[in-house]
């Protein structure tokens, strides 16, 4: 299939011109059939990212993503995903992950959409994997897992398979593009409540606004201290209320949370990270515990389960020190292993 709309958008993105979202849904919508010249694609991606997408083409092109996927149907409307952009270099512990599963335990439902890593040694999938989660099962095994257990992860390769069409491209460029974004805002689930992280402050801003454009309801769009595409204890988070168009600038410190470097944040190979999955779940304290806490307060919050942010961090603590959190992790796995 040969693409009509590549070569138009390439020459509007080099004369610094930007695309309407339709024009993105066009171009993307050809790219995600194949058949496009590579050399034009790489220019197209390369020309975005160093301009910086706008809203528009965000969400132009999450359309086309979306249009493409395999549904996930289900019947919660209020289900919540957390997720970070990747990117950010730093090799943080997964704590979107940790949060998704202590969000569990409070009682909201989450569809976890996710992917093996590209620029870290831990993906989501990679550490759900080695914690003994089948990552392909069937949408109705899925769904069954969302309604018993509160949680359920959706592999990103079984559900896009349209993204291998753009794979080495992506590959050879060897640096962030627009595809990045794309995956946390294509949730196959369509959830309409998130919490969403970016690696630089100045993406907030657009990664917002798309989302309000693709009707989400609830969100938050997080830069953490330090860097990260998740909250930290480092400092000053900056934080955008999707839907609000408010800023807050939330510190760990104001929680009463210890301050601490993203350094004590870090985490390794998937083993690595599971060994501090089981260390926070078991209610030990650390650095890791009390990110995992803070960003679990914000998906409560989206989730609606919680009325501000302290009352969020004790429901989420709480679930720690209890051991809810812990209880719905090894039931996900066992129950997931039972069906799979």
């Amino acid at each position: 299939m040969s693409t009509q709309h590549l070569p138009h958008a390439l020459s509007v993105v080099l004369r610094g011109g930007t695309l309407s979202r339709l024009e993105t849904h066009a171009v993307f919508a050809e790219l995600l059939h194949g058949g496009f010249d590579p050399a034009q694609l790489a220019g197209l991606l390369g020309g975005l990212a160093a301009r910086g997408e706008t809203p528009d083409e965000i969400a132009g092109a999450a359309d086309a993503l979306r249009a493409a996927m395999k549904p996930f149907v289900h019947g919660h409307p209020d289900a919540i995903d957390t997720c970070g952009t990747g990117g950010d270099g730093l090799s943080t512990f997964n704590l979107s992950t940790a949060a998704a599963i202590v969000a569990a335990a409070c009682g909201a439902r989450v569809i976890k959409h996710g992917n093996r890593s590209s620029s870290s040694q831990c993906g989501s999938a990679d550490l759900l994997e080695v914690a003994g989660l089948p990552l392909e099962l069937a949408p109705e095994k899925a769904r069954a897992l969302l309604d018993e257990v509160g949680i359920t992860f959706l592999f990103a390769p079984a559900y896009h398979p349209a993204l291998r069409h753009a794979a080495a491209v992506r590959k050879a460029l060897g640096t962030r593009t627009l595809f990045n974004y794309l995956g946390p805002l294509c949730n196959p689930g369509r959830v309409r409540r998130q919490v969403v992280g970016v690696p630089q402050h100045g993406r907030i801003e657009s990664t917002a606004k798309a989302l309000e454009q693709l009707g989400h309801e609830r969100g938050f769009v997080v830069h953490g201290a330090g860097g990260a595409d998740e909250l930290t204890l480092a400092g000053e988070n900056h934080v955008r209320a999707v839907g609000e168009q408010a800023y807050e600038r939330l510190d760990a410190q104001s929680l009463a949370l210890d301050a601490a470097p993203v350094r004590a944040l870090a985490g390794g190979d998937p083993n690595t990270n599971l060994a501090i999955l089981h260390s926070v779940l078991d209610g030990r304290a650390s650095a890791n515990a009390d990110a995992v806490a803070l960003n679990t307060a914000a998906a409560l919050l989206v989730a609606g389960r919680a009325k501000d942010a302290r009352a969020a961090l004790d429901l989420a603590r709480g679930a720690l020190a209890n051991g809810a959190a812990k209880h719905t992790f090894q039931r996900w796995i066992a129950r997931a292993r039972e069906i799979a």
